[in-house]
């Protein structure tokens, strides 16, 4: 997910940066393509995050604090986003062998469900197969 806009045209064009935790929306960077229609995701924090700038840290205590909250929303098309899930993470997993989550959005996907446009999806699935390689994660 990137820091972009929720508008129709600023899903994938308006990537800016941000200083904050707090408050942040960040959609997918493509959209995913389901059933003929195209799909954005959205993720929002709603929890405030105390701390300038963009602190794992203090991400990390704001969990342990009473834990933060996320809203996860969808789009389809050109629609507004609706509600689809909520999330509350409680726990910080300490790093360590087995902890280890490998992110790849163009091979981990649901059944029937993949990232658009297909060419960009080929693109970025190269990027993460050689960074895959480059930290011996198979």
């Amino acid at each position: 997910m990137v820091s972009a806009g929720s508008g129709v045209l600023t899903r994938a064009l308006a990537l800016r940066p941000v200083i904050l935790w707090t408050g942040q929306s960040m959609t997918t960077l493509m959209p995913l393509r389901y059933q003929a229609k195209y799909w954005w995701l959205r993720a929002r924090i709603l929890t405030d995050i105390n701390g300038f700038g963009l602190s794992l840290g203090n991400f990390r205590e704001r969990i342990n604090d009473g834990g933060v909250e996320v809203a996860l929303d969808q789009a389809c098309g050109r629609a507004n986003f609706e509600k689809v899930a909520h999330l509350r993470l409680t726990i910080v997993i300490r790093p360590g062998p087995g902890n280890d989550v490998s992110f790849d959005p163009v091979i981990n996907t649901a059944p029937g469900l993949r990232l658009s446009p297909r060419w960009l999806a080929d693109l970025r699935g190269r990027a993460y197969a050689r960074s895959r390689d480059g930290r011996d994660a198979g």
